[in-house]
């Protein structure tokens, strides 16, 4: 939304083919950030204050966060490669846990439970090897929850 800078989003829930499902939803905001590859740019995160850690099983500098996906400063949540390199599947569902707890921060009715079947779902891509790589740098950047922050 906007025309010669961004005021805003328009978002709704996309089914297995992309096409929309349910009601879209219009945010406010001035920012959005999207990225694809194997070499995120976290540098946003650290200039607008989130804590930054070189994590060398998530492949390089990430934002500390909460299992929100909230980082030290309130107004971000971040997911996918700027979380760490993983597999596209884990990015996507990341995304889910940020989008579903931004919109609780918000005030948005949100389905009860969600956010643990997406974690749910998180273990099970993380099982095996490769997997026990990224648990053990996701142990140094997890917090237990900001303080005055919301589960969604």
């Amino acid at each position: 939304v906007g025309d010669q800078v961004i005021t805003g989003a328009v978002i709704t829930e996309l089914d297995d083919r992309f096409e929309p499902v349910g009601e879209t939803k219009e945010l406010a905001c001035d920012v959005i950030c999207i990225a694809v590859g194997l070499t995120p740019t976290t540098d946003i995160l650290g200039e607008a204050g989130c804590r930054m850690l070189y994590v060398p099983q998530l492949c390089g500098n990430v934002p500390q966060r909460d299992r929100t996906m909230r980082t030290s400063n309130p107004d971000f949540y971040t997911a996918g490669d700027a979380t760490g390199i993983e597999e596209a599947s884990a990015a996507m569902v990341e995304g889910r846990i940020a989008g579903l707890s931004a919109a609780a921060s918000l005030g948005f009715p949100t389905e009860h439970g969600k956010l643990d079947e997406y974690w749910s779902r998180l273990t099970a891509l993380r099982a095996g090897e490769a997997g026990a790589r990224i648990c053990q740098g996701l142990d140094c950047v997890l917090v237990q929850g900001w303080e005055g922050g919301k589960d969604a």
